[in-house]
């Protein structure tokens, strides 16, 4: 994400790669450039007003930060947080924009106050665009803002301790989480251990599990 990009590409590669194009094709919408510097005020300490490209060698492309006050960040001396946030939004954003997506710990970097705006950054682009996105996370912090539409479709993966091999299981359908969730919070139950032990004990026996045997007739 810190290298300077070629010109003209506007796709995000799987690691960030030509993260400086895609934001300057994006910039190229005055629309779009007004989305992107809104959500990177709200969600970096940042003060940014607005972005500047400068090619290098003809061909390639580094986006700088230009805060209110005149000081320039590019993207080799950014913060690892805001790079991966400038992602995520890029990866949404773009015009040329997938229909699927998924990120590996999607809080990663983000300040903790800040990561209901992250949700709803992620929220708003499906709506909007008809897309879908999936991030995992281990931060009890980030499942502390789902609301009850979003507990619908959030899962718990684990490893079975019968098979070693990994489910999903869908949040909802754990025993009595419902009632839980009205007195606590999906963060709460996941940090102090609850979500690991209610698939525990909920788990089908190996037994039950096993094709049933024919018997004889006597």
């Amino acid at each position: 994400m810190r290298e300077p990009a070629q010109v003209g590409q506007s796709v995000l590669g799987d690691r960030g790669e030509n993260l400086s194009s895609v934001l300057h094709s994006i910039c190229m919408d005055e629309q779009l450039k007004e989305a992107l510097l809104s959500w990177v005020r709200a969600l970096t300490p940042l003060d940014v007003a607005d972005f500047e490209f400068e090619t290098a060698f003809s061909d390639r492309v580094l986006v700088y930060l230009v805060e209110s006050g005149g000081q320039r960040i590019s993207a080799q001396s950014a913060s690892d947080g805001t790079l991966r946030f400038l992602a995520v939004a890029a990866a949404l954003l773009s015009p040329d924009t997938g229909r699927f997506y998924f990120f590996d710990e999607l809080d990663n970097g983000i300040h903790p106050t800040r990561l209901h705006l992250l949700l709803q950054l992620a929220g708003q682009t499906c709506r909007r665009n008809r897309i879908q996105v999936v991030g995992s996370t281990h931060n009890p912090a980030l499942l502390t803002f789902f609301d009850t539409e979003d507990m619908e479709q959030v899962r718990l993966i684990y490893r079975s301790e019968e098979t070693r091999e990994s489910r999903v299981y869908k949040i909802l359908d754990l025993p009595d989480i419902e009632r839980l969730l009205k007195g606590k919070d999906l963060g709460r139950l996941h940090a102090s251990g609850w979500l690991e032990n209610a698939v525990f004990f909920n788990e089908p026996d190996a037994e039950d599990e096993a094709p049933e045997q024919g018997g004889s007739e006597e």
